[in-house]
Parts: structure tokens; sequence; C-alpha cells
């Protein structure tokens, strides 16, 4: 299983997350009720994209996007992407992030996965009546055709992941 993340926080911040992780999964009962807690505090959320490909006509299914969005503020006017309570939330979706594809069953060796932290951006999202939000993209990619089986079985296992974190999609 190949993992790569792209993102451009120093190496300190990059740390900050990989502690983060590190507890997270040696201390799974205590932490998950923090992670939890911040997770119901930012109103993060996932969304689904399919990331499909034209090959001799066809559009073929290649992977997935799973998009985690949280949000601090209810302020229409903030838009800051320096704000450090955004740099927080962006943090708390990649430690979740990064713990994804350990967790998936069905991912050995026929995944690839690339974590986006889209670091100094901020979306606004009718969803979310049009307040900033910062967010990463998980990208999914399969590594050969597995079937309608293996893909819903690997949506489901994002599902059952994101759940157990209290993260629902909107």
């Amino acid at each position: 299983m190949l993992v790569k993340e792209l993102r451009s926080e120093s190496e300190n911040e990059w740390q900050a997350i990989c502690n983060l992780v590190d507890r997270c999964t040696m201390a799974t009962s205590a932490l998950n009720s923090r992670v939890q807690s911040l997770v119901s505090e930012y109103g993060v959320f996932w969304q689904f994209w399919p990331q499909f490909e034209q090959t001799h006509g066809e559009r073929r299914l290649v992977g997935f996007e799973v998009e985690l969005i949280g949000s601090h503020t209810s302020d229409l006017n903030h838009v800051d992407p320096a704000c450090p309570t955004c740099h927080h939330v962006r943090s708390v979706l990649l430690a979740i992030a990064g713990l994804m594809p350990g967790e998936l069953t069905l991912s050995r060796n026929s995944l690839t996965y690339n974590i986006d932290s889209h670091s100094n951006s901020i979306i606004c999202l009718p969803a979310l009546g049009s307040r900033s939000a910062v967010w990463v993209s998980i990208y999914v990619f399969l590594n050969r055709a597995n079937g309608q089986s293996f893909e819903t079985d690997l949506l489901n296992e994002i599902k059952t992941f994101l759940n157990r974190w209290g993260i629902h999609q909107r």
C-alpha cells in the first residue's frame, strides 16, 4: 500500500499531526472521545466524489475522492486562510485522513492513497449557509479493476471508518 501525502505545512506542524495520529492509535479509547468531540465542535462532515477516466471511448471508475470538511465559525465574513483555528481544524482533518489507509481491510495492495491538505485555502459552501470551511481530500485510486462488489465494499468500509469518528455524509 502506497500512501503519498501532499502538504505544504512546516515540519513542526506535520509532526504535531503525526503525534495526534500516534496517540489516537495507542490510546484509542481515551482520545477517541476527544477526536469525536472536535468532530462535533467543528461540524465535520464528508462528501464523496467518484473519479473517472476516459479510455477508448468508455468511462471507467479509477477511484474516489473523500472530502473531510470542517468549520469553526459561523461568521460569513471569515475568509482568512492563515487563521490559527482554521489551521487547527485542518490538522484534525489531516490526522483523521492519515488513519484511514491503515483501517481499510480491503485495501491491501489494491489501492493508492493521496492526501491533499489544501493548505492556505478556504471554501464557502451553500450546505454550510455559505460560511467558510477548510477541507482535506483523500484520493483513493484503484490499482486494478476489482469489480462493482469491491467498490461497494470499499465505500462501505470508508463510511464505517468515518462513522466511528462521528463523521457523517452531507
